[in-house]
């Protein structure tokens, strides 16, 4: 708001009255009202207006700034889509495929390892291929075979190989063979995956 203030030596003055032009026979009291209304300017209108304008002014820079603002970001959302296409979607889905894959594998480690649990795969492994007049060979790790040998049919032929990984078995016959162990089950997973 601005204050206008007036000279302390107008204050001082004794100007008295006047007498008004519009008692007077030649006066247009039309003509008076112009000229005095053009001469005369009030402060408090005029500071009003002012102020007005300003005001004005001021929002509609604001106005302006906060829809630059709102263009920028609408623009940056825009790009972020744009630049999430179909290769994109690509290689998110082979990231998470991987992902489970390993975390997989920290849950099937434990099941490879299980001395128990090979044992009773080694017998499964040779129930299936039950024909008399082939000769059965089950190939082991050898950290595994010297652990699972005490527990397994003495009718069967445990060899130990260090080609095979801890965990895994392969049973050879004439006809071909079987293998079971945790690249087996690591292959299942991926396959498995690999179809979802």
């Amino acid at each position: 708001m601005t204050t206008y203030r007036l000279p302390v030596s107008e204050l001082r003055e004794r100007r008295g009255f006047t007498r008004s032009s519009a008692y007077y026979a030649d006066h247009a009291p039309m003509a008076a009202a112009k000229t005095e209304g053009a001469d005369t300017v009030d402060p408090v209108a005029d500071a009003h207006a002012r102020g007005r304008e300003e005001g004005r002014a001021e929002a509609m820079q604001e106005a302006a700034a906060q829809r630059a603002e709102e263009d920028a970001a609408r623009e940056a959302i825009t790009l972020a889509f744009a630049r999430f296409d179909e290769e994109s979607g690509q290689a998110l889905r082979e990231r998470l495929r991987e992902t489970v894959i390993a975390l997989c594998e920290d849950a099937v480690l434990p099941l490879a390892l299980d001395i128990d649990g090979l044992h009773r795969r080694v017998e499964a492994a040779a129930a299936l291929l039950q024909r008399k007049t082939d000769e059965r060979i089950i190939r082991l790790n050898p950290s595994d075979h010297a652990l699972v040998l005490p527990l397994v049919d003495p009718k069967l032929t445990l060899v130990p190989d260090p080609a095979i990984e801890r965990g895994a078995l392969r049973i050879d016959t004439e006809d071909g063979g079987v293998e079971d162990g945790p690249a087996q089950w690591r292959q299942a997973i991926a396959e498995a995956l690999a179809q979802c």
